[in-house]
C-alpha cells in the first residue's frame, strides 16, 4: 500500500494493529506504531485503543501504559484494553489501580469491565475482590446480564463457594447452556457431586438440553460417586444425542467404568471406538491398572506406542502404577528413565510415589531410601510416608525412623506418623519405644493435625449411603457411627 503511494488512515493502522496482536508480532507492530506518530494518527482514540491492546496481546505491558497514559482523560474502551491486558498477566493490584482509577475519573465501567475483573480474580482465587464487584454490580442494576452471571458463578465456584454461585444462578431469569454448565462444573469441582446431578435432573424435567461439556461433567460427578445406576442413565442419554464418540466424554465414561469395577464394559466401549484420543487410552490404561489387571494396563501403554500415540504424563503414571502392583521394578525403572530420555517428560510427585511403592512392596526399602534422597527436588511428605509403611509391613525400625523424622521435619502436625511408627516398633516388641510414642502422641494432641475419618461408598438400591467406617452384614449397611447418614440419588 505504502509502496503505491497510498497513505494508511486511522482505520488502516488499527485493522493492521489487531492483526499484529493476535500474532504476537510485537515488532511490526512497534513499526506500525511509528508510522502513526509519522502520520499524525496517534492522537485517534481508535488508534490509541488498538496500541493498548497490541501490546497488551505482546505481553509488552510497559509500552501499552505507556500508550494509555498519554490519554488526557482515558475512555471505557481504553481502560477495558488495559484492564483486560493486566488481567490476563495476573497482575491484580494493577487492575484494581485502574478500576479505582476509572471510578475516581467518573469513567462509566462496561460490561466488559467486570468480566475481565472477574476473571483475573477467578485466576488469583480473591474472594473479596469478588464480592466487592458483585456488590457494584448488583448497584449497577447488571446482575441479570449473562456474561456477568457467567463470570461470578465461576470465580464463586474456584473459590469454593458454592453456595453463593448457586445463588447467582438463581437470580438469572433465563440461564443459557454456557450458564448451567458453569454452575455444574462448580459442583463438580467442589466435589459436591450430588448437588450435580440434583440440579440436573430439576433442569432436564423443565425442558434443558445438554451439551457434551455438560455430560462430561455430569459422568464425572457419577464417576466420583461409583453410582453406577446414575453413569448408566447419563450413558443412554449421550447415546441418544450422538454424542458417544467425543473423547472427553468417552474418556470419563471409560473412568466411571473403571471407578465401578466394571472393567469389561470400559473395555468394550474402548475397543469399540479406538480412538486417536490419548485422554481415552490414559483412562483405560489407569483403569486397568486400579483394577488389579496389571498385564491388561501395560499391554494397552505398549499397544498406545505401537500406534505412534505418544505417551504423556498422566499415561506413565498409569502404567508405573501397574507395575507398583504387579511387581515389575525393572520394567517400571525403565519406562521411568524413558520418560526424560526419549519423551522428554519431566516426571512428577506421582511417578516418583509409584517408584517409591514399587520398591516398597517388595521391601526393597533401602533402595527406595536412596531413590528418595536422590531426587533433584526436595522431596514430598508423601514419599518418605510411602517408605514409612512399607517399613512397617516389613518391620524396618531404621529406615523407619529415618523415614517418620523426614515427615515431620517438613510437616511437624502430621499426626499419621506416629500410629505407623508405633506399629513397627510393637512388630519387633520394642513396648518402651512404643510407649513412649503413644505417650508423645497424648501430651500433644492439640498441636498434631487430627486425621480426618475413611468412609466407604456402595450403591443400594440404585442409592448411595455414605458414612464412615461402613460394614456389611448379612445384606445390610450397618453404621459403627451412626450420627451420620444420607441418601444420595
Amino acid at each position: 500500500m505504502t509502496r503505491l503511494g497510498l497513505q494508511p488512515d486511522s482505520f488502516a493502522c488499527t485493522s493492521i494493529l489487531c492483526c499484529c496482536g493476535s500474532l504476537k508480532a510485537l515488532t511490526q507492530g512497534k513499526q506500525v506504531h511509528c508510522y502513526t506518530i509519522k502520520a499524525d494518527l496517534d492522537s485517534d482514540g481508535y488508534v490509541k485503543n488498538a496500541l493498548i491492546d497490541m501490546y497488551c496481546k505482546c505481553s509488552s505491558l510497559n509500552d501499552a501504559r505507556l500508550v494509555f497514559d498519554c490519554f488526557a482523560k482515558g475512555s471505557t474502551v481504553s481502560y477495558n484494553a488495559m484492564i483486560e491486558g493486566y488481567s490476563a498477566h495476573g497482575e491484580i493490584k494493577e487492575v484494581v489501580r485502574l478500576f479505582n482509577s476509572m471510578r475516581s475519573r467518573l469513567v462509566s465501567p462496561s460490561i466488559l469491565t467486570f468480566v475481565s475483573i472477574l476473571g483475573v480474580s477467578s485466576e488469583v482465587l480473591s474472594f473479596n475482590l469478588c464480592r466487592q464487584i458483585h456488590n457494584i454490580v448488583v448497584k449497577t442494576g447488571i446482575l441479570s446480564n449473562l456474561s456477568i452471571g457467567c463470570a461470578l458463578i465461576d470465580v464463586y465456584a474456584k473459590c469454593g463457594f458454592t453456595s453463593d454461585a448457586r445463588l447467582v444462578f438463581d437470580l438469572i431469569a433465563e440461564p443459557d447452556l454456557v450458564i448451567t454448565n458453569a454452575i455444574i462444573l462448580g459442583y463438580t469441582g467442589n466435589s459436591q457431586n450430588k448437588e450435580a446431578l440434583r440440579l440436573f435432573q430439576h433442569l432436564w424435567v423443565n425442558g434443558f438440553t445438554p451439551d457434551k461439556l455438560t455430560f462430561a461433567s455430569l459422568i464425572t460427578a457419577a464417576s466420583n460417586l461409583t453410582s453406577i445406576f446414575n453413569g448408566l442413565q447419563l450413558h443412554n442419554l449421550v447415546i441418544k444425542f450422538s454424542l458417544s464418540l467425543d473423547p472427553h466424554i468417552l474418556s470419563a465414561l471409560i473412568d466411571l467404568y473403571g471407578k465401578c469395577g466394571c472393567v469389561k464394559e470400559a473395555s468394550v466401549l474402548f475397543n469399540s471406538t479406538r480412538t486417536t484420543d490419548v485422554v481415552c487410552w490414559n483412562s483405560m490404561i489407569s483403569t486397568y491398572a486400579q483394577n488389579g489387571q496389571a498385564e491388561e494396563s501395560i499391554r494397552v501403554f505398549n499397544q498406545m506406542r505401537e500406534d505412534d500415540l505418544n505417551p504423556n504424563y498422566v499415561s506413565f503414571v498409569g502404567v508405573l502404577t501397574a507395575c507398583a502392583h504387579a511387581g515389575l521394578v525393572e520394567l517400571g525403572l525403565c519406562h521411568y528413565k524413558s520418560m526424560k530420555e526419549k519423551y522428554n517428560i519431566e516426571p512428577g510427585l506421582e511417578h516418583h510415589s509409584s517408584i517409591v511403592n514399587l520398591f516398597g512392596r517388595l521391601g526393597r526399602l533401602n533402595e527406595a531410601k536412596d531413590f528418595i534422597e536422590q531426587l533433584p527436588v526436595q522431596p514430598a511428605p508423601v514419599l518418605w510416608k510411602s517408605l514409612l509403611s512399607a517399613c512397617r509391613v516389613f518391620g524396618n525400625v531404621e529406615i523407619g525412623e529415618h523415614a517418620a523424622d523426614k515427615i515431620l521435619m517438613m510437616d511437624p502436625a502430621d499426626s499419621g506418623v506416629y500410629p505407623l511408627l508405633s506399629s513397627i516398633y510393637a512388630s519387633k516388641d520394642m513396648w518402651d519405644d512404643v510407649a513412649r510414642v503413644r505417650k508423645f502422641l497424648n501430651l500433644n494432641f492439640q498441636k498434631v493435625r487430627k486425621k480426618e475419618p475413611g468412609y466407604s461408598v456402595i450403591e443400594v438400591m440404585k442409592r448411595i449411603p455414605v458414612s464412615d467406617s461402613d460394614l456389611l452384614e448379612d445384606g445390610h449397611v450397618w453404621y459403627r457411627k451412626s450420627w451420620w447418614y444420607r441418601w444420595f440419588r
